[in-house]
């Protein structure tokens, strides 16, 4: 039987995205990276860090606040979106033709920017997304450092999203430095 390797992180529709950040920092989670959202032009998406080992938070919310359009739409402000569960990206493809094979309807695997997506719904209509990277950090690097890096790297270019382009250097970032502690 397949694992997942843990939970990705919950997707959070909010109404105001710095008013949502403000309140979840004050939780003690840390910002990572705000871009825009793929599946709604008109709004935004921010990545949060949770601690522990590699735990995340994505709100999905409006560009400018009080312009609400993904948060207006079923299921509504303050529910979650998606509840995403990491996979490895050698198992994604056997894991969505065995949940195909039982009847599960879902997606075939979607490549966007870093992450390989498919996505599910339980028997109770609840939109689970298996998530694998393009390319998996070396066992042991935290991700939340590859992705921090990763956003700076997307910053200093011109891509509005982060790439497998922006893991593949940040990782090598990351392995640098930390050979250098």
């Amino acid at each position: 039987m397949l694992q997942a390797m843990g939970l990705s992180y919950p997707a959070i529709i909010v109404r105001d995205m710095e008013d949502s950040i403000r309140f979840y920092e004050r939780l003690g989670l840390r910002p990572l990276y705000v871009e825009p959202n793929r599946d709604d032009p008109e709004s935004i998406t921010a990545m949060l860090y949770c601690g522990g080992n590699d735990t995340f938070l994505q709100l999905v919310g409006p560009m400018r606040p009080g312009t609400v359009n993904i948060a207006d739409a079923s299921p509504g402000i303050g529910s979650m979106q998606y509840l995403s569960f990491t996979v490895a990206l050698d198992q994604m493809s056997q894991i969505w033709h065995e949940m195909s094979s039982s009847g599960v309807q879902g997606s075939e695997q979607i490549t966007r920017g870093f992450e390989r997506l498919v996505f599910l719904e339980d028997p109770n209509g609840v939109l689970i997304t298996l998530t694998a990277w393009g390319v998996e950090p070396p066992r042991g690097m935290p991700r939340a450092l590859v992705l921090q890096r990763a956003a700076m790297l997307r910053d200093q270019g011109d891509s509005p999203y982060i790439e497998d382009s922006h893991i593949e250097q940040a990782i090598r970032d990351v392995e640098a430095a930390l050979r250098e502690e």
